[in-house]
């Protein structure tokens, strides 16, 4: 399950990296997952080096961090909702401007 979870971690990093241009919410969404599978995968590294109630307080954290994701997951939805049904967004902190676009 340990490498699962690295390599998920080093999977989501590319979408991190990649959700830097679009805007805020995305990229704190992969952030916030980033650093729960990367307290995951800290949690069964202090598990397996005998360290029980260190590993249960990172899984929390990790938790916690989780549940910020998903958080900010609703909020997107509920923007694409409104968008597509009401005509009106939430604002999503456009950061394209800190990026320069790519010419041919």
């Amino acid at each position: 399950m340990l490498t699962i979870v690295i390599v998920w971690s080093v999977f989501n990093l590319f979408f991190l990296i990649g959700s830097a241009p679009l805007n805020v919410v995305y990229f704190a969404i992969f952030l916030t997952v980033q650093l729960a599978f990367t307290l995951v995968s800290a949690g069964y590294f202090l598990n397996a080096d005998g360290l029980v109630n260190a590993a249960v307080a990172v899984n929390k954290a990790a938790g916690a961090f989780a549940f910020a994701s998903g958080m900010l997951g609703y909020y997107t939805v509920g923007n694409l909702m409104c968008q597509e049904a009401l005509g009106f967004s939430f604002p999503m902190g456009d950061t394209s401007r800190f990026f320069k676009k790519k010419t041919a």
